[in-house]
């Protein structure tokens, strides 16, 4: 073989065995740079021992929020309940963290705040948290309405009250007149005009004029009685928003569509009124109806002396949002009532109607036709039969609530 030819294998090997320990080197050096990384995005993620973070917060920031997790699943198949240092702090941050629910979730229109019951024994279901579970719907499928129960009263554990938040956004309330007040006979008014297809749910409003002590009414921009200065004033505009205010001279009444009054304000600022100025003397807050406050069982609430506050109330509240709450209470107190309203995040709020026969809130759910096909209550102490009872009108007056 020639020696030239020699030469040129010999080269040939020298430089492809230098090439192979460079690629050798290279994909070492690779292999060695990706696991440092994967390492490093790991303890990132999952936070090592020293890591300042303790392990369960940072497994409750990862969470796909609503997932349904269950962490006592290790400890049923062990049989072992695992406890550390942290727990009490972990339950403490979890039970700060408002969890959005898996259905009927709605950013526009959000639950409020969980208000922390008072009693933990005996238990009452769902105290304190709000849902939109069986109650109507929009056309659109999203809450119009979220609802909750609670045990207001320090005093008398027994008082409880049934909330709903209305939606002012997308509901619109209307006032009625009963058929037998007597303002009923100044009003030039056609059924028909009202979309009754779009019906949410009816209330109660306040007292009947003749135990209201000469509070004020505008009833579709028309007057129906004097409106009051100072009295505590339920008022629709017209643009469909809803306030609870002291009634001034200043409220423009071509902006009133719809308003009521009754006594004075049972909170007032976010906070419980507590004392009240009348005929020129500090008073107690408490709001009676003489001898016509009475009992379930229909004797008057007066026979009780020092326990005579203690009935079946109703309350009208306005949070900072504009959402409008209905509050029903039994055996309570006008400021035990006042104070539910105050954990329910309102600003003002007015006293309805009393008696177990006139507290009323009923709900109406429609097909997609918009026929009424199933009605519900929000308290299961009201009386079955008012389910029915504004189906053609009532005698006293009542507010009832659209879809929009």
């Amino acid at each position: 073989m020639p020696k030239r030819v020699v030469l040129s294998v010999v080269l040939v090997l020298t430089l492809f065995s230098y090439s192979l320990a460079e690629d050798q080197k290279r994909s070492l050096q690779r292999l060695a740079r990706i696991s440092v990384e994967t390492t490093d995005v790991e303890r990132d993620v999952n936070f090592s021992d020293q890591s300042l973070v303790p392990k369960w917060l940072g497994e409750l920031m990862s969470r796909v929020p609503g997932a349904d997790e269950r962490p006592e699943a290790a400890e049923e198949e062990t049989g072992v309940v695992i406890k550390d240092e942290s727990e009490s702090l972990q339950e403490a941050f979890e039970a700060g963290v408002e969890r959005p629910a898996v259905h009927n979730v709605d950013p526009f229109f959000p639950k409020p705040q969980k208000i922390a019951p008072l009693y933990l024994s005996p238990k009452v279901d769902g105290e304190g948290d709000w849902t939109p579970e069986g109650l109507p719907l929009g056309s659109d499928g999203r809450p119009l309405v979220y609802k909750t129960v609670y045990r207001p009263s320090l005093e008398f554990p027994n008082s409880i009250v049934y909330m709903a938040v209305f939606d002012a956004n997308r509901l619109k309330p209307r006032l009625f007149i009963g058929h037998t007040e007597p303002g009923i006979q100044q009003i030039s008014y056609r059924p028909e005009q009202e979309n009754l297809q779009r019906i949410v749910a009816i209330t109660n409003a306040m007292w009947m004029q003749q135990h209201a002590r000469g509070a004020g009414a505008i009833f579709r921009g028309k007057e129906v009685y004097p409106m009051v200065g100072g009295m505590a004033t339920m008022v629709v505009y017209h643009d469909n928003s809803v306030d609870i205010v002291e009634w001034t001279d200043d409220i423009p009444s071509s902006m009133v569509i719809d308003a009521r009054q009754l006594r004075h304000l049972i909170v007032k600022n976010g906070k419980v009124v507590e004392k009240i100025a009348k005929h020129g003397k500090i008073s107690d807050s408490e709001i009676g109806l003489g001898g016509f406050l009475i009992d379930n069982s229909g004797q008057s609430t007066m026979a009780k002396r020092d326990l005579w506050f203690l009935a079946n109330r109703s309350a009208f509240g306005v949070r900072e949002d504009g959402n409008l709450v209905f509050a029903m209470g039994h055996h309570v107190s006008t400021k035990d009532l006042a104070k539910a309203l105050v954990l329910a995040g309102c600003k003002s709020a007015m006293h309805g109607d009393a008696n177990i026969h006139n507290i009323v809130c009923n709900f109406y759910f429609r097909d997609e036709n918009n026929r009424i096909v199933k009605r519900e209550r929000l308290s299961p102490e009201q009386k079955k039969y008012t389910m029915q009872r504004y189906d053609h009108g009532y005698s006293k007056d009542f507010f009832a609530f659209y879809e929009k």
